[in-house]
């Protein structure tokens, strides 16, 4: 019995010493990885590549793209038409984010997914829109667009350091 138990003391030891030795990683939020470049002012042109309602979608358009974060939420707005939408960071690959922003209504549902590579004062990338209609509780369309979208900083870092603001 002593030999069982000075086995299992043994054991424990062994066991207790190798799990001190493990690294516990932290989980590192996606916001945090969002290059701080992305943040500020931005002249967006967006031209559609592919649509399934060519009516409905804008063929060419140009807005203002206002990103800014507040903790770990990222909040996009456009000052020209008063919309603002906290949006999700679903991957960040050295300069290259994938956003996501949900929108959900009485008989909508859309969902926005810009991809955006940063060079510099600038942006490229693609925007995939999808916009479900329903009634009754019941799809009754989905529409479906995607544009190609290059961004030029107008304000915010590293402009407002380079200009000394």
């Amino acid at each position: 019995m002593k030999k069982i138990l000075l086995s299992l003391f043994s054991l424990m030891c062994v066991l207790i010493n190798s799990c001190s030795a493990m690294v516990i990683e932290g989980n590192v939020a996606m916001t945090d990885k969002v290059p701080k470049e992305f943040f500020g002012d931005w002249k967006v042109v967006s031209v559609c590549t592919k649509s399934t309602n060519k009516e409905y979608f804008d063929s060419k358009s140009v807005d203002i793209w206002t990103l800014k974060r507040t903790g770990d939420i990222i909040t996009l707005m456009n000052p020209l038409s008063g919309a603002r939408a906290d949006i999700t960071v679903n991957d960040v690959k050295g300069k290259t984010v994938k956003f996501e922003k949900r929108s959900y209504y009485p008989d909508e549902e859309s969902i926005e997914t810009p991809i955006l590579t940063l060079q510099g004062d600038n942006f490229t990338g693609v925007d995939k829109i999808s916009i479900k209609t329903f009634r009754d509780g019941k799809l009754i369309k989905e529409d479906y667009v995607e544009y190609q979208v290059k961004g030029t900083k107008i304000s915010g870092s590293p402009i407002s350091g380079i200009l000394g603001l």
